[in-house]
Order: structure tokens, then C-alpha cells, then sequence
């Protein structure tokens, strides 16, 4: 099935439009819309325990099972204290945010500028929705940049001391999240604070200036299509990773 939500600023319903193969014809459906007269900026549309999720970063996700007769919409707000103004960081969120599913949980990662510890040192959080049936996040782990580049894996790097662009949690360890850094793509275990891939990229497009999350998706091709074997790291990491595709 296709889905595409149509929201009516200000107004209390929504079209809901799907495409299924077994009918072959769009069909669309008022329902019911249960967010304030603000606008709805989906930065991606997630699937995940049977759902759509339309994620907009700045302060909620909109969920709804598109194969219901009667579609019900509804909202779980991001973390306490997350949600940002209207039109606060237009067009550069997804630079710094982004919502996932790995492992099999739907997670919401943090690096937005706001986003800062007790000394006021920038800093990246995982927040873990366990129960897509609730609106409560957990807070799974956090880490300040300061303490990822104080670490001898990162210094091996030779890569420097700056603020990098999100890209992506990987899809089934959610404590190895993905960034842009210049040329390179760096992946990181947040939670241990250590660099665990480090690797020049070779994006044709976008360019480098304008990479963020929207433009990645990563999969795992089936273990058939893979060569070579799984062995696991000392950092309990596995070469699996070098399977993962962008």
C-alpha cells in the first residue's frame, strides 16, 4: 500500500489517500485530525508495528494504521522539552534529528544545538517510543562531543574537533549512530563514546554542504547476497557493519 496524508491547516480533518495493489486505484478518506492550528512539517514517513508514522522533527509524530476501514490519527508529542518553536531551524533540522527504527523500536536522536549538558557542552541523545501504543520516550544514553573526540579511537581518525551532520542509527544497533564529517562517514558507538567506521563516502548526490538524514536509507542485503563472514570486534561490534548499505 501507498499512503499520503492531507492536512487542513486549522481545520479538524485530514484526506487520507492510499493506493493498494489488490484494488489498483487511489481511494481517499476524510479522518479525523487531532493537531492544533499549526503546520505539519514531515521531514520523513517512518513504517513501523503495522503503522505510518509522519515525523515531523520539531515537535511530534503523526501515526495511523492506513489499513483500517475507519484510519484513527494519532499524535505522540517528541520527548519533554524537544519540541521547538514554528519555524525554528527551517530547513536544518534534519541535520540534526532524526527518528528510526532499529532494533526493531522506533528511536529519536538529538543533537540539535538546544541540545546540551549541565556545562553547556553540545551533546547527542538516543530516546527509545518501546511501546508504540504510548506516548512515553525513554532516555536510553547520551554522550557530549567533547567526549567522543577526547577518545584515542576518534584521534586515530585524524579527523578534527567539529560538530558533524547526522545521518543515521543503525538499523539494528541502536547504539552506533552515523555522522557526515567533511568527506568522511563516521560511524560511533555513542553509549561506549568510541569510533567503530571511519570511511571516505561517495554520495553522487546531494552534495557534500546539503547531506543530511532525509537523503539516507539504510538496509542489509540478505545474508545470501553478503561475502565473507561475521566476525565480532573487540568492541563487540560486528563486520556486519560493512554489509550495511546507504
Amino acid at each position: 500500500m501507498v499512503a499520503g496524508l492531507q492536512p487542513f491547516v486549522g481545520g479538524d480533518k485530514a484526506i487520507l489517500l492510499r493506493f493498494s495493489s489488490e484494488v489498483g486505484e487511489w481511494v481517499s478518506k476524510y479522518v479525523g485530525y487531532p493537531l492544533p492550528a499549526r503546520i505539519l512539517c514531515p521531514n520523513r514517513v517512518v513504517s513501523h508495528a503495522g503503522r505510518l508514522w509522519w515525523v515531523d522533527l520539531s515537535w511530534c509524530l503523526l501515526t495511523c494504521d492506513p489499513f483500517e476501514d475507519a484510519p484513527v490519527l494519532r499524535v505522540v508529542p517528541l520527548p519533554e522539552g524537544k519540541a521547538l518553536k514554528p519555524r525554528e531551524a527551517w530547513g536544518l533540522l534534519d541535520k540534526y534529528r532524526c527518528v528510526r527504527v532499529s532494533a526493531g523500536k522506533l528511536r529519536f536522536v538529538d543533537m540539535y544545538s538546544r541540545n546540551r549538558d549541565s556545562r553547556g557542552a553540545t551533546q547527542i541523545s538516543v530516546w527509545t517510543l518501546a511501546d508504540p501504543d504510548t506516548t512515553e520516550w525513554t532516555l536510553e544514553y547520551e554522550a557530549t562531543f567533547k567526549e567522543i573526540w577526547d577518545d584515542a579511537s576518534y584521534k586515530a581518525t585524524g579527523l578534527p574537533r567539529k560538530i558533524p551532520v547526522l545521518a543515521l542509527i543503525h538499523p539494528t544497533n541502536p547504539d552506533v549512530v552515523y555522522f557526515f564529517l567533511d568527506e568522511h562517514l563516521l560511524g560511533v558507538n555513542v553509549r561506549a563514546r568510541k569510533v567503530v567506521e571511519c570511511e571516505v563516502y561517495e554520495l553522487v548526490a546531494p552534495p557534500s554542504e546539503h547531506v543530511a538524514t532525509r537523503f539516507i536509507h539504510a538496509w542489509r542485503l540478505p545474508p545470501a547476497l553478503c561475502s565473507g563472514s561475521a566476525e565480532e570486534t573487540e568492541d563487540g561490534v560486528n563486520e556486519e557493519l560493512q554489509q550495511l548499505h546507504l
